[in-house]
């Protein structure tokens, strides 16, 4: 019985330890919106590469304004993004859409600075996210310059 009780016991213990292990593993920064983050986080990774693919294949048939009206359409879907996230996450959201031009072409205008600023924006989002355990990756945005 005594190799009985010993083996129930290290059974136990392995198990807490194990169950321990995971908890730790989790990746959690102790803000305890990690979950929401990572959603936030993956969702706006989306949203950003399907807009920037968007930005990229330009107008098809050359109809400028179905194209702008998807763009606009896309950037609206960032706007939720921040209702998700905590912390610095959230912060770095509300900075990003709180300097989204109401028109979509400015962001795709030569030298334009409200390009910049979402480029900027949107690392900065990258960059909490990553600081958070989610880390993203985000394609090359299209800026135009005249140099």
């Amino acid at each position: 019985m005594t190799s009985l009780s010993t083996r129930l016991l290290t059974a136990s213990v392995a198990s807490v330890a194990v169950l321990g292990l995971a908890a730790c593993g989790g990746g959690d920064s102790g803000s305890g919106g990690n979950s929401e983050n990572a959603s936030a986080c993956s969702e706006f990774e989306t949203t950003y590469n399907e807009f920037t693919a968007l930005v990229k294949a330009g107008p098809a048939d050359s109809d400028v304004q179905l194209w702008t009206d998807a763009k606009t359409e896309e950037l609206q879907k960032f706007q939720p993004l921040a209702d998700t996230a905590t912390g610095n996450v959230e912060g770095a959201l509300g900075t990003l859409i709180g300097a989204l031009p109401q028109d979509s072409l400015e962001l795709s205008e030569p030298d334009s600075e409200s390009g910049k600023a979402f480029v900027a924006n949107s690392t900065a989002v990258a960059d909490a996210c990553s600081a958070d355990g989610t880390p993203i990756e985000l394609n090359d945005f299209p800026l135009l310059s005249f140099n």
